[in-house]
């Protein structure tokens, strides 16, 4: 795919984002600030019900660099979600995943924001005074970093993570990119072991999260592999060249929800 197409392709996504959700208005920096959800527990479960069930068993080692989220979620409390990152994330967000999780721990409320900025990771929130508005502001316990708009910038996800503890205890969880113009079927773009040595962007981020003792997912493969399974073109699952429509929503959210499920 070419850059222009690629551009139009993201433009779109986020135009959609805002057609989806019309109560929310961007702001002065074109962030979204979403903080409820967007489909109901019954609309999600029906959008489910038109695809091959998810299945995905968490790393047994999963709580190891998420304790303050384990400890919320078995004791119960109000657990606070901030999700950062670009239009992929808000895909992630839109599935609604936190109303699946509220229904695995009842004694836990759940509570979830998402900060959405088109084509836009840690390289952009790293600047002045933005984690503080868009990530501590909301007091997290648990801060979620994603997407597919990082640019290979592994050194600003890293001093995304400094802000944030400097200020707060909040876990953090690191989630590689699923989506975007990769398709799975295909071996020269996609392969779902990651190389602990390599180059790739999520050998980078793997080696990133045991470096700062983060929570890790690799939600790229496990998408990957699940439509490769399918049955599916993964066109199937998307609204346009790069995004997510409410089907294949639905697979990143159920696998993220299953990540910190019981």
């Amino acid at each position: 795919m070419n850059m222009v197409t690629l551009f139009f392709a993201v433009l779109v996504g986020v135009l959609l984002l805002s057609v989806s959700a019309p109560e929310v208005q961007c702001d002065e920096n074109d962030v979204y600030v979403i903080t409820s959800a967007e489909r109901s527990l019954d609309q999600i479960n029906q959008i489910y019900a038109e695809i091959p069930p998810v299945k995905y068993a968490p790393p047994k080692d999963r709580w190891k660099n998420l304790p303050r989220t384990a400890d919320i979620l078995r004791k119960g409390g109000e657990l606070k979600i901030v999700m950062l990152g670009d239009s992929i994330i808000n895909d992630n967000s839109r599935s609604s995943w936190e109303l699946l999780l509220q229904q695995q721990y009842p004694k836990c409320k759940i509570s979830k924001v998402t900060c959405v900025r088109g084509s836009t990771g840690c390289w952009w929130y790293r600047e002045p005074g933005r984690v503080q508005r868009y990530v501590l502001d909301f007091n997290p316990d648990l801060v979620i970093i994603g997407g597919i708009s990082q640019r290979d910038d592994i050194e600003s996800i890293h001093e995304v993570i400094d802000q944030i503890r400097a200020s707060s205890e909040a876990d953090v969880l690191l989630l590689t990119g699923p989506f975007g113009t990769v398709d799975p079927n295909d071996e020269k773009q996609f392969q779902f072991k990651i190389d602990p040595k390599g180059d790739s962007y999520r050998s980078k981020l793997m080696r990133l999260s045991k470096e700062m003792k983060t929570g890790f997912m690799d939600l790229c493969g496990y998408w990957g592999v699940y439509v490769q399974k399918s049955g599916h073109p993964v066109d199937w699952f998307k609204r346009d060249v790069v995004h997510a429509d409410e089907k294949g929503e639905q697979i990143i959210g159920r696998l993220l929800a299953a990540h910190l499920g019981k």
